[in-house]
């Protein structure tokens, strides 16, 4: 028969010493109470971000509000025994288990256990291990009782998190890292080219930078945008024509007389992960002519942030975004000239997830933002998705490809 074992960490004299115990079936180990964050007493100070109401100032803080697309839960240690939780997602998970790793012990434990945690909810908790001792459960499924510790220096403990959530689940598929902050010295500086935003169309650009990073990351992007020769023909086979334009991704030269900069196949790997860096994105809005894209920018209307995205109507944010990596109107990652660049590929193939319900977030009544109309300075009507039958996705695929 199968033992439970019983592990002991003890700290002593700022050095973590380690030992084990042998006691069969008999210790029933006290675990940590499973958290409820929807009910959390005042002394956790829980707030939800970006409500509709809250000071434009707090969403433009960059020194408190960002986060990278494929961690919207994010644990940052504050002081030497508190941390704080933000869930940057419209729509909550359950399920949630945080893990801790000590530098000098190789197995992770559940230091937090929530039930729920509710749509861009942030909180703080104090670091049980600086309270008292306590048992904790380790991923192997054994205990571990750990002796207080009187605090941690910042970056001591390493922080992990696991759910079932299928949600969850779509988050821990994103490959980019990416980022994402807002930033009002466009609008500060150039008012009418750009417009301030505000929490209600921040908490809409958020759910479409995660969608769009998971667009970028799925296997049928990935074979599509490195194979992208195979795409155009493809294309011109079904059209029964020869291809038109480039061949081929090519760079920022211009063309002249059919003659392209084409990147090798090297080349393209690498461009492909250039999209999925860790690099920062200032998300904006524009108000003028033109959207703009470039250095840490990426920009669209109002119209693309409250409905757009949910239709699938990518076009104008991939193209700033290929500004943003570093691609200009001579490339067709950039523009959709040419015979068609990257702006209509993705944004056919992010139609075609949408009609997979193969993203994150499908449904805008999630947000709702079409119907407030104190934050808009649009007119909008609920968004409706449609899918044209001859979108070359769903000719190609057939309904098949959904991310399992």
């Amino acid at each position: 028969m199968r033992k439970n074992t019983r592990f002991f960490v003890f700290a002593l004299l700022a050095s973590t010493i380690f030992g084990c115990s042998d006691d069969g079936d008999s210790y029933k180990p006290n675990y940590l109470p499973t958290i409820d964050a929807t009910t959390l007493p005042a002394e956790n100070k829980p707030m939800t971000m970006f409500e509709d109401d809250e000071s434009p100032s707090k969403m433009y803080d960059k020194t408190d509000r960002w986060f990278r697309v494929n961690e919207p839960l994010q644990v940052i240690q504050k002081g030497k025994d508190s941390v704080q939780i933000s869930l940057y997602s419209p729509v909550g998970l359950t399920n949630v288990k945080i893990y801790a790793k000590l530098p000098n012990y190789d197995k992770r434990f559940v230091i937090y256990s929530f039930s729920k945690i509710p749509a861009f909810h942030r909180s703080f908790h104090k670091i049980p291990l600086t309270d008292q001792k306590n048992d904790y459960l380790l991923e192997t499924g054994n205990a571990v009782t750990i002796d207080k510790i009187e605090g941690f220096s910042s970056g001591a403990i390493q922080f992990s998190i696991e759910s079932d959530d299928p949600l969850f689940q779509k988050f821990k598929k994103i490959k980019s890292n990416h980022l994402v902050q807002f930033h009002d010295g466009y609008h500060i500086n150039e008012l009418g080219k750009f417009l301030p935003m505000n929490p209600v169309l921040a908490k809409e650009a958020i759910t479409m930078i995660i969608n769009y990073s998971y667009a970028l990351s799925h296997p049928l992007y990935y074979s599509t945008f490195t194979n992208f020769d195979k795409y155009k023909q493809e294309q011109a086979a079904a059209a029964g024509t020869g291809i038109n334009g480039a061949l081929n991704w090519h760079g920022n030269a211009d063309d002249v007389d059919g003659v392209y900069d084409y990147y090798s196949k090297e080349e393209i790997e690498k461009i492909y992960w250039n999209y999925l860096d860790k690099r920062t994105v200032y998300m904006a809005m524009v108000g003028g002519d033109s959207a703009w894209g470039g250095g840490n920018l990426a920009s669209q209307w109002e119209s693309g942030y409250v409905t757009g995205h949910w239709v699938g109507d990518m076009s104008v944010w991939s193209h700033e975004y290929s500004h943003h990596i570093g691609f200009s109107h001579s490339s067709n990652l950039a523009n959709s000239g040419e015979g068609g660049g990257q702006q209509g590929m993705l944004t056919d193939f992010y139609k075609y997830l949408i009609y997979l319900n193969d993203l994150p977030f499908t449904d805008p009544d999630v947000l709702k933002t079409y119907t407030k109309t104190k934050y808009v300075t649009g007119t909008y009507k609920k968004p409706v998705f449609e899918i044209k039958p001859n979108n070359p996705f769903l000719v190609k695929y057939k309904g098949e490809g959904k991310w399992n």
